[in-house]
């Protein structure tokens, strides 16, 4: 189905986490080409929450936050069920600590070699919720990806499905 471009690199992006669930966009542009049917195999995503003035994790208080990503702009937090979900990762704060929710995360997405997600449009979409607003807090969306290069029938179909539903 694909042959690999590259080896493995990481992609990151750091967001605000608000009360907002405002989406933000990661540009992949440099990795995704529909004229060389290039896509970008997406083997783990991890989420590293943290206070973005110090860097340390956040403090101990209650609140709940979730975090997303999607291969297509959906505007906002999406169902669990919804093809376009690629990762998504969640935090649980009480007085007492913190805790990975029901959603532990990283998301590992392959197991084997050359597996994974395969993304085929130039930017995800990322959605982070809290439903309380936390001083500071950030997240960081870790992916572990690789350029692969996609038979024609294949690019065209990964690009149809990115499309549908959205």
């Amino acid at each position: 189905m694909a042959s690999a471009k590259t080896s493995t690199f990481y992609v990151r992006e750091s967001f605000d986490v608000t009360t907002a669930g405002t989406p933000t966009t990661m540009d992949l542009s440099l990795y995704v080409d529909p004229v060389n049917r290039q896509g970008l195999l997406v083997r783990n995503v991890d989420f590293i929450w943290s206070n973005k003035s110090t860097f340390l994790p956040l403090s101990a208080s209650a609140f709940q936050m979730a975090t997303q990503v999607h291969d297509s702009v959906l505007g906002g937090m999406a169902s669990y069920d919804s093809q376009h979900q690629v990762a998504s990762g969640a935090l649980v704060g009480t007085t007492s600590g913190l805790y990975a929710s029901s959603d532990f995360f990283p998301d590992r997405l392959g197991m084997s070699k050359g597996e994974g997600r395969i993304i085929v449009n130039d930017t995800l979409e990322i959605v982070a919720d809290s439903n309380t607003n936390v001083t500071n807090a950030q997240c960081t969306v870790v992916l572990e990806c690789q350029v692969i290069k996609l038979s024609e029938k294949d690019y065209i179909a990964l690009a149809l499905q990115s499309v549908a539903d959205a």
